[in-house]
C-alpha cells in the first residue's frame, strides 16, 4: 500500500509497477493489432493471431501490459464487431490472463528458445481454450455432461477442429515469429540499430 502526497486522494495498491510511456505505445500498438486481425481473420474460424500478440506483449512490455492487451482487445472488438454477450467478460479475462501468464513466465528472462515459447504458447492457448468452452456453456448444458460437452466441442471436426486449430497457429507463430520480434524489439529499446 502507498500513500499519495495529496490526503483527498484514497490510498492505492500497488501490485504492479506503473507503466512508462514506452509500454503504454505498446499496449496500444499491439492491441490495435490484435483487435484488426481478429476482425479480419473472423472467416476463418480459430485462427487467430490474438492469442500470439497478446503473449508476446506479456513478453516484452511485462503480465500487466499482457493482461491488458488480451482483454481489451477481446472487449473492443465484441463491442465494435461482434456484439456484446455473456461470454464477453469471460472471454477477455481469460485472453488477459494468458498474456498475465506469458509475461510472468518469460518477461524478465533472457533468452527464449523456440520450442519453450512454441509449448508455452500451445499449452496456455489450451488452457483458454478449454476454460472458455466450459465456463460459456454453463447456461446450455446439464451439469453433469458440462465438462464433456465443452471438450468435445472444442474437438469435433466441423469444418476442422477448432481447439487444435487455435492452439497449433498460436504454437507455430510463438515459435517461428515471437523470437524474432522480441530480439528487434528489445534491440530498439536498448538503443540498437
Amino acid at each position: 500500500m502507498t500513500s499519495n502526497n495529496n490526503p483527498y486522494i484514497l490510498p492505492t495498491l500497488d501490485i504492479f509497477p506503473a507503466l512508462d510511456t514506452r509500454s503504454l505505445a505498446l499496449i496500444s500498438i499491439i492491441t490495435a493489432l490484435a483487435v484488426v486481425s481478429r476482425v479480419g481473420l473472423a472467416a476463418l474460424p480459430n485462427v487467430k493471431l490474438n492469442s500470439f500478440l497478446t503473449m508476446v506483449s506479456g513478453i516484452l512490455a511485462g503480465p500487466k501490459a499482457g493482461f491488458t492487451v488480451g482483454f481489451l482487445s477481446i472487449l473492443i472488438s465484441d463491442m465494435a464487431f461482434f456484439g456484446l454477450g455473456f461470454w464477453t467478460p469471460i472471454t477477455s479475462f481469460f485472453m488477459g490472463l494468458s498474456g498475465l501468464l506469458a509475461g510472468l513466465l518469460w518477461h524478465n528472462r533472457g533468452s527464449l528458445s523456440r520450442f519453450e515459447l512454441a509449448l508455452g504458447g500451445l499449452l496456455i492457448t489450451l488452457f483458454y481454450d478449454i476454460a472458455t468452452s466450459i465456463l460459456t456453456m454453463i447456461p446450455f448444458v446439464k451439469p453433469e455432461t458440462l465438462i464433456y460437452t465443452a471438450l468435445v466441442g472444442l474437438f469435433i471436426p466441423c469444418p476442422y477442429p477448432m481447439g487444435p486449430a487455435h492452439e497449433l497457429t498460436t504454437a507455430l507463430l510463438m515459435g517461428m515469429l515471437s523470437p524474432s520480434i522480441i530480439h528487434v524489439i528489445r534491440g530498439v529499446e536498448r538503443g540498437e540499430k
